[in-house]
C-alpha cells in the first residue's frame, strides 16, 4: 500500500540535501517530489499592509524582503513499504524537516 508523507523545510537548501539523501539510500527519484513555497500573490489590501509592517522591521523594507525569499520548501515522499516510513523520517529528521 503506498502512504504519502510530507515534511517542511525552513531553508531550500535543506529540502534539496534531504531529498539527494533519500535519493542516494534508493527512494525512486519519481516518490521525491520538492516543491518550493511561494509567497502569496497581494492585493491592494495585503500590499498596504505590507508596505507598513515592512518599514517597522527592524532593518527596514530590506531586511523585510530579504526575509520573505527564505521561504522554505516540502518535500512529499511516496512510500510503498513501511520499512521506509522509518527510513525516511530519520533522514529528513537530519536536516530539520518538520511535519507538514
Amino acid at each position: 500500500m503506498t502512504r504519502t508523507i510530507h515534511r517542511n523545510f525552513s531553508e531550500v537548501t535543506d529540502a534539496e540535501s534531504a531529498r539527494s539523501a533519500l535519493l542516494a539510500k534508493g527512494f525512486p527519484p519519481a516518490s521525491v517530489t520538492l516543491t518550493r513555497h511561494k509567497p502569496l500573490p497581494q492585493n491592494g489590501a495585503t500590499s498596504t499592509v505590507s508596505h507598513l509592517l515592512d518599514n517597522l522591521t527592524p532593518g527596514g523594507p530590506d531586511a523585510a524582503e530579504h526575509a520573505r525569499e527564505r521561504s522554505g520548501a516540502m518535500l512529499t515522499i511516496d512510500i510503498y513499504d513501511e520499512d521506509q516510513v522509518e527510513q525516511a523520517d530519520a533522514i529528513l529528521a537530519g536536516f530539520g524537516a518538520r511535519a507538514a
